[in-house]
């Protein structure tokens, strides 16, 4: 079976599908010794494939739960020169990348992967992998606020926000926090969710994605995990 080029490259967890183009626009990538310009270009066997030299190197798939603090952006790197959180994943030593996003402001379980099957997995809305929340929100929010979020609150641009689960925990100093958990995850959708009820959020901290949580992960830090879940093993 033959595969487009970048796809072969990126799949292999070497770099991002983008990186893959950029390396072989620039020439640095050849197949059975000859340095190829085309990106539509088919591959049969990634053996055959030398990037700037070398071997497609065979990277071990990694799985990474990350403690994203506030402050920083989920990109590896930014034109505005803000911080990303690829600050913190130094040590790592091979290319991974964040399954999902966390917007600069929010906080909390960011994982990220070499493995784009196991990103697929959690990320394409027909798995309908549950991602949980906990924000706090400036302003009470009522027990008739959270029936009427369950029902789906249309949240602008076409899009409807249709959490499974909200729960109100703490109040104090005239806030709320707020248990939110959705299938999937849109643009800030749970940000545009309480606007739709003139609230605004203070903090965002997601504590869930699927199977893995945030646990005692201290912001900034991170672990890796041996392998992961048979339940998403087997979808794969």
């Amino acid at each position: 079976m033959t595969h487009n080029v970048i796809r072969t490259i990126s799949k292999s967890g070497f770099c991002s599908r983008k990186q893959a183009l950029e390396l072989v626009m620039a020439g640095k990538v050849k197949i059975k010794g000859k340095t190829i310009l085309d990106p539509g270009a088919k591959i049969r066997d990634p053996g055959d494939i030398f990037v700037n030299g070398k071997p497609l190197p065979k990277s071990k798939k990694r799985y990474i739960l990350f403690h994203k603090p506030a402050g920083y952006v989920t990109t590896r790197s930014d034109e505005l020169g803000r911080p990303t959180v690829y600050e913190f994943l130094k040590d790592i030593g091979d290319w991974v990348f964040p399954v999902g996003r966390l917007d600069r402001d929010s906080e909390g379980l960011l994982i990220f992967t070499n493995d784009t099957k196991f990103g697929n997995i959690l990320t394409e809305p027909r798995y309908k992998i549950e991602r949980t929340y906990e924000v706090l929100v400036d302003g009470a929010i009522s027990q008739a606020d959270v029936l009427n979020m369950l029902k789906g609150i249309d949240i602008g641009r076409g899009e409807k926000a249709e959490p499974i689960s909200v729960k109100l925990l703490d109040k104090k100093d005239g806030q709320n926090w707020v248990r939110v958990s959705l299938l999937g995850g849109k643009n800030r959708e749970i940000r545009r969710l309480f606007e739709q009820f003139g609230k605004s959020v203070e903090r965002l901290i997601r504590t869930k994605f699927g199977p893995f949580s945030l646990g005692a992960i201290k912001p900034g830090s991170w672990v890796e995990l041996k392998e992961i879940p048979n339940t998403l093993d087997s979808r794969r």
